[in-house]
């Protein structure tokens, strides 16, 4: 984050500043700032990612609580002191400075205590009611004016937004607009975040935005009102069977044998076939195997097997990597495994649900498939297990549901091997 010049109201905007840096330093634990290690930094700024979507770097954070010198004093940019008001449980910034302003307002300083008691015994009842009268008003203005805040960062409400065209083959360009029962006036506070698959753009209600999809799957683009999600809509690149592709990073996609359909019971593409797609093995790659079409299989409530075989690390690349990813209508399921040596790259979510390998020791989820390895992922009625040859290595719940089962991927870090992958509907036996 690049630091703003200071406002023009410095020291107040700087007194609430340090008012909020002390609240968070309350609810990280009674370690004094001064004896913060990098795991403390980095404890923060994942639990902040997590809550508001913000995350801030060790020596932005550093900067923040006033252990990293600067030559002008650091004051953080609109984005960033709205997610450490939301931190402590406030909407936004403007209503952090609000509340802490009317705080502020009703303190008394030490020093001047003993004229406040002389000046208050002379006071007439008449002279009571004025004041009275006035701190009432102001708590008015006080509530009116955080009424206005919340409704404007609340957005309107009916807003929707609309996919013209959400399924299609790879690749696939959808459309996406806006749909609304009255007339949208604020043009400015809206815009669509892909994930990982594209860039966050604007969007207002004149406009339609098209965005071009390389990779098979299902991508969840949500609708955002200054920077709060609304609504969410799914696109679907759909496949007839089994299909590879692979790419260097995410920027690029590589199809492999034009994404002709694989053999389901033995999926797997070769160096030569790689080479002739055009990418470089001599660099660390992702090959990934997808299958999206549309099924009645219940997300929640569903039993998958696979055995899978991955490669020996090759140059460049410590931890070889597998992920299996189930894709529903609103949210996924993800298990990404790794040998133990490599664990704290290893990460599940189940819908809502997730837990990093960086912040959580998983050693339990330790898979090393180069020889094979048996992959099932159960779950019954929101509640997921995973079994990693033969033996439960986790059990966990969430909350949201994730739909209709709508594709599945996965992936490896480089060439890997998917034998008779099976997702199957606990209930009705539908098979995907």
């Amino acid at each position: 984050m690049e630091p703003n010049s200071a406002p023009s109201n410095s020291q107040s905007a700087f007194d609430a500043l340090d008012a909020c840096c002390k609240a968070i330093m309350q609810k990280m634990g009674p370690v004094a700032i001064e004896d913060w290690r990098v795991s403390d930094y980095n404890r923060l700024s994942s639990q902040l990612g997590k809550q508001t979507k913000v995350y801030l770097s060790v020596n932005t954070l550093k900067r923040l609580f006033g252990q990293l010198k600067t030559p002008q004093r650091y004051f953080p940019q609109k984005a960033t002191r709205d997610a450490l008001s939301q931190f402590i449980g406030y909407r936004d910034w403007q209503e952090y400075e609000l509340v802490n302003a009317a705080a502020q307002f009703g303190e008394v300083k030490p020093e001047k205590q003993h004229k406040v008691a002389e000046i208050e015994k002379n006071k007439s009842k008449s002279y009571r009611k004025y004041l009275y009268a006035g701190i009432s008003a102001l708590l008015l203005i006080i509530l009116a004016g955080g009424f206005y805040i919340w409704k404007s960062t609340n957005g309107p409400t009916g807003i929707k937004l609309i996919c013209e065209n959400p399924f299609g083959n790879v690749p696939h360009t959808a459309v996406f607009k806006l749909k609304s029962k009255s007339v949208i006036k604020d043009r400015d506070g809206f815009k669509i975040d892909f994930m990982d698959e594209a860039l966050q753009t604007p969007i207002s209600g004149e406009k339609e935005v098209a965005k071009f999809f390389r990779n098979p799957g299902v991508v969840y683009a949500t609708l955002l009102y200054h920077d709060k999600p609304v609504d969410t809509v799914s696109v679907y690149m759909q496949t007839k069977g089994w299909v590879a592709n692979s790419g260097n990073d995410t920027s690029r996609a590589y199809p492999i044998a034009g994404l002709k359909p694989l053999n389901p019971k033995h999926i797997y593409v070769s160096k030569e076939q790689l080479d002739s797609a055009g990418l470089a093995t001599n660099k660390p790659f992702l090959v990934g195997f997808s299958n999206i079409k549309p099924s009645h299989i219940n997300g929640d409530n569903f039993v998958f097997n696979c055995r899978v075989f991955s490669e020996q690390s090759r140059p460049g690349t410590q931890c070889v990597e597998t992920t299996i990813i189930i894709l529903g209508e609103k949210h996924r399921h993800l298990l990404t495994l790794n040998r133990s040596n490599c664990v704290a790259f290893s990460q599940y979510k189940f819908s809502e649900k997730r837990v990093l390998g960086s912040e959580q020791f998983l050693g339990a989820l330790a898979f090393d498939p180069i020889n094979g390895g048996d992959i099932e992922i159960r779950v019954e009625h929101k509640k997921a297990s995973v079994i990693l040859n033969g033996k439960s290595v986790l059990t966990t719940s969430y909350v949201k549901s994730i739909g209709k089962v709508m594709g599945i991927k996965i992936l490896f870090s480089g060439i890997g091997k998917a034998i008779s992958p099976e997702l199957k509907d606990l209930a009705t036996g539908e098979i995907f």
